[in-house]
């Protein structure tokens, strides 16, 4: 079964002979790999935790209390605070990433979490606690950039699928765990504990973290791309076929990765020439469209500003609104680790649009009873309120938690994945500086009205979506980046598998067809 990292037929990889287990729990190869994703899910679900906090937050008085009891302006101020922070901290984590390895950047980012953490926990005052959040937004730069590019950099090869669907979804373990431990501080009432407790709590993630850094090795594609090919060799043969060095899958995925990266340049490339070729400035446009979309469909609001949102159809209890924001997390990652089953299988396309048209859905149902509530207020209008909140969540999570960055990853080719990473990121977080800070005021004066725009947004994100976006499901991270580079890079990938079986003379034959034939595996682009 996909969701378990189990073998599937038809993929590439079938094609060659390969020293492990079926059942990875069974392999200690695959299960000390497995076990190295988990980090990087780790780092996901901190991620969880700490943009969670504020939702939890707004909700205990005790909070609003220490920090002045802030308007629709500061609250603003104080979300978007660590928005910033990962704005001007995401371009240099991925120079990082890229001159000194995936390893860096974790180390970098935990430490930071740590300290941020710890000043938030201890805030007295609102500047305090706002500095806290910076230092958390640049820790989560660093770390969140590289997290998905670990988790399938290192996931053999059929498990890759899974993995880039599965990781996000861990996300709401966080977000979960920080939102049930709200609740329950939320019975210490006046408490100043009652809120640093769920700050505090930030740190469990990155303990396990620094913990299983020992156990992490560098990056096999970093390696190579810097002349290290005889560790990056003998770390795919140790995870991917238990240490055998003749396996045919390793061989093949050790050829593959170095004539891409011979393609593509080994030196990373500067960001003009990044966007030099079409086939780049599609994949730049994509994620560009990916992050506008994931951010720009209303979902925020009821994530973000639960509390406010509840507050306009009469459900102002802390207690209340902790435990929705609790059932919501749990319904959240259900419907991800959903979303992820399906994406082999139903395709990453029929995912976004599925989504799509349920947010839709949800955001009329939204807009209408609470505009209902403001002239005739009643509980079976905040009842129904409730549904759409929960569903507006299962619309995003079912294709933005487990795509978001397994989609963006899959587009792009190694020497520009540190590159699409960090840029992913960091348009990711000056938008969520804009709408983090008008979403509190926006509803403030404009209440339900405020949900219309996002209904038109929408709308056309639909459309482009069905226009627009490529099917990646079913092939490796090399054979995707083909896909926006033509026949002659699928070519070269065939060629690179050859190398390490007795087809190679016939396939090399076969490359020196007409350019324009059909190729007979997966470079087709889906429409």
């Amino acid at each position: 079964m996909g969701i378990f990292f189990g073998r599937k037929s038809g993929q590439v990889y079938d094609a060659y002979a390969n020293n492990t287990h079926h059942n990875w729990w069974r392999d200690p190869g695959l299960r000390m790999s497995v076990f190295i994703i988990t980090m990087a899910c780790a780092i996901q679900a901190s991620s969880g935790v700490d943009k969670s906090l504020n939702t939890v937050q707004q909700s205990l008085p005790a909070w609003k209390k220490a920090m002045g009891n802030p308007n629709s302006e500061s609250l603003g101020l104080i979300t978007t605070s660590m928005y910033i922070a990962g704005f001007v901290s995401a371009i240099p984590s991925q120079q990082v990433m890229d001159r000194y390895g995936r390893r860096m950047s974790i180390i970098i980012g935990m430490a930071l979490l740590i300290i941020g953490a710890a000043i938030e926990t201890g805030a007295v005052n609102k500047g305090m606690f706002i500095a806290g959040r910076v230092i958390i937004g640049s820790a989560l730069a660093f770390s969140t950039t590289v997290a998905p590019i670990i988790a399938q950099e290192y996931a053999h090869p059929r498990m890759r699928g899974t993995v880039a669907t599965t990781y996000n979804t861990v996300y709401y373990v966080g977000a979960i765990a920080i939102s049930w431990v709200g609740f329950g501080t939320s019975y210490m009432g006046s408490n100043s504990w009652s809120w640093r407790i769920p700050a505090l709590f930030q740190i469990v993630p990155a303990i396990y973290i620094i913990a299983a850094l020992p156990f992490l090795p560098e990056s096999p594609r970093w390696l190579i791309a810097n002349g290290r090919e005889e560790e990056a060799f003998k770390i795919l043969a140790k995870y991917h076929a238990n240490g055998d060095e003749t396996d045919e899958l390793v061989l093949f995925e050790f050829h593959e990765m170095k004539e891409v990266l011979l393609r593509e340049g080994r030196e990373a490339v500067s960001w003009r020439t990044a966007l030099s070729t079409p086939g780049n400035r599609k994949r730049f446009l994509m994620i560009t469209l990916v992050s506008i979309f994931s951010n720009w469909n209303g979902q925020a609001i009821v994530s973000y500003y639960l509390a406010s949102v509840l507050n306009l159809v009469g459900i102002t209890s802390s207690t209340a609104q902790t435990g929705i924001n609790g059932g919501l997390q749990v319904v959240n990652w259900l419907t991800s680790i959903f979303g992820a089953s399906l994406a082999e299988s139903a395709g990453r396309r029929k995912i976004w649009l599925s989504s799509w048209f349920v947010m839709l859905a949800a955001n009329v149902i939204l807009t209408s009873t609470t505009a209902v509530y403001t002239k005739a207020p009643t509980q079976g209008i905040a009842g129904a309120v409730i549904f759409a909140i929960f569903l507006y969540d299962v619309g995003y999570s079912l294709a933005c938690t487990p795509l978001l960055y397994a989609y963006e990853t899959e587009i792009m080719p190694f020497h520009l994945r540190a590159k699409g990473m960090a840029y992913s990121v960091t348009i990711g977080q000056g938008q969520a500086i804009i709408f983090q800070y008008c979403n509190p005021i926006g509803l403030a004066k404009l209440g339900w009205k405020y949900y219309l725009v996002f209904l038109v947004f929408l709308l056309i994100q639909i459309v482009v979506i069905y226009f627009y976006f490529i099917e990646t499901s079913g092939r490796t991270l090399e054979e995707v980046a083909a896909l926006f580079d033509g026949e002659d890079a699928t070519k070269q990938i065939e060629l690179a598998g050859a190398n390490t079986t007795a087809d190679k003379v016939e396939a090399e034959a076969e490359a020196e067809k007409d350019v324009t034939t059909e190729s007979t595996r997966t470079h087709v682009m889906s429409a």
